[in-house]
């Protein structure tokens, strides 16, 4: 069977998962050969380790490519992609080195794993082989989420789970092993395809051109993290309702779309919103440094900016939509001045929407 055809469809699907799935290859081949594998074994572990997430392509997108962490009902989907795979590859003529390796790697070695919760050397060797190197991809790697642990921190964390999630007697080789491969990848390349961009502007982005709501906390939680001045601005349109009842769906969908080109030509310079989504979802969140503009609620826009827009700025995109017969209500605060955390800022954009106030300013 020809593995580049699983490659393809891994990465046609979801370019991460291609990316995933060759770094975790190379990891388990390093631990394999450490560990004094045949060749054969080691072809097994390959193979194996090509075809274990094959069953992602039947997760739905709203879950496989969701931006932050899954919910329970939606982790015990994903789960269901160790079944589809074998369903898909079962009659292919694979080893059973290889098969067992997508069956088993996602078990652990205490039992609290899927989907047999089988525990120690139940688990087969090449299968107890590629989850450590599974997971050491998956801990070095970047998430909207999370930022990728340090090489180091990663390491410690196989030797602190050896016993628990990983066969303690092949956590030192992979330690070892790994431990000599950092240099090689001490960054992680960003995957930035067309066919991705695409995607995930039809994902990610709202009709209105803004990027949805869904990215909001994450991107707004990554930039206090980083711990620089940023300004988060929002714009709230107070006559929506009416737009909608007066003159239809079609005209308040107008109205937003209009709002989201005013704040981008006024305050934002236009930036491509499709180069944004690749650059939050592959590229380390903390390296933005250009607006991004989130539609946060049905008639509420905000932008979290690396620099202070002028209040001109502001008040034009007010006027400009005044014109429009669309009336504006507007807040633009600093951190760390005006809030401190994200729960701060939540507290104060709910403050915001409910207060009848048509313009708002912290100074």
């Amino acid at each position: 069977m020809n593995l580049e055809f699983f490659i393809k469809l891994l990465e046609l699907r979801d370019a991460y998962t291609k990316g995933h799935t060759e770094r975790g290859v190379l990891y388990a081949l390093e631990i394999g050969k450490a560990l004094g594998l045949t060749e054969e074994e080691l072809r097994e572990l390959e193979t194996g380790g090509y075809i274990h997430d094959v069953g992602k392509v039947a997760i739905p997108d709203v879950i496989l490519l969701k931006p932050t962490r899954l919910t329970p009902k939606e982790y015990e989907v994903m789960k269901l992609h160790v079944k589809f795979g074998y369903e898909l590859v079962k009659d292919l003529g694979f080893p059973q080195g290889s098969m067992d390796v997508l069956l088993y790697h996602q078990e652990k070695y205490d039992g609290t794993g899927y989907p047999f919760g089988k525990k120690g050397e139940e688990i087969p060797l090449l299968a107890r082989i590629y989850t450590i190197a599974d997971s050491f991809e998956a801990m070095t790697a970047r998430r909207i989420y999370k930022r990728s642990k340090p090489w180091e921190v990663a390491l410690r964390e196989l030797e602190e789970l050896a016993g628990k999630h990983f066969d303690p007697d092949i956590v030192p080789y992979a330690v070892r092993v790994l431990s000599e491969m950092k240099e090689s990848f001490a960054v992680i390349p960003e995957i930035d395809t067309e066919i991705d961009k695409i995607r995930w502007s039809f994902y990610y982005m709202d009709f209105t051109g803004a990027i949805k709501g869904d990215l909001f906390l994450p991107t707004l939680e990554a930039f206090i993290e980083k711990g620089d001045p940023f300004c988060f601005t929002i714009f709230d349109i107070q006559n929506l309702f009416e737009i909608n009842r007066k003159h239809g769906w079609d005209r308040g969908n107008e109205a937003l779309t209009r709002l989201v080109d005013t704040v981008n030509i006024q305050c934002c310079a236009m930036f491509d919103i499709r180069d944004m989504i690749i650059k939050l979802m592959k590229v380390d969140i903390l390296d933005i440094t250009s607006p991004v503009i989130f539609r946060l609620g049905g008639d509420e826009i905000g932008v979290i900016a690396p620099f202070i827009p002028p209040p001109e700025k502001v008040e034009s995109v007010a006027r400009a939509m005044e014109d429009y017969g669309v009336r504006l209500k507007y807040l633009q605060v600093r951190f760390p001045e005006n809030f401190k955390t994200s729960e701060e800022l939540l507290h104060i954009i709910s403050e915001f929407t409910k207060s009848p106030d048509i313009r708002l300013n912290f100074s």
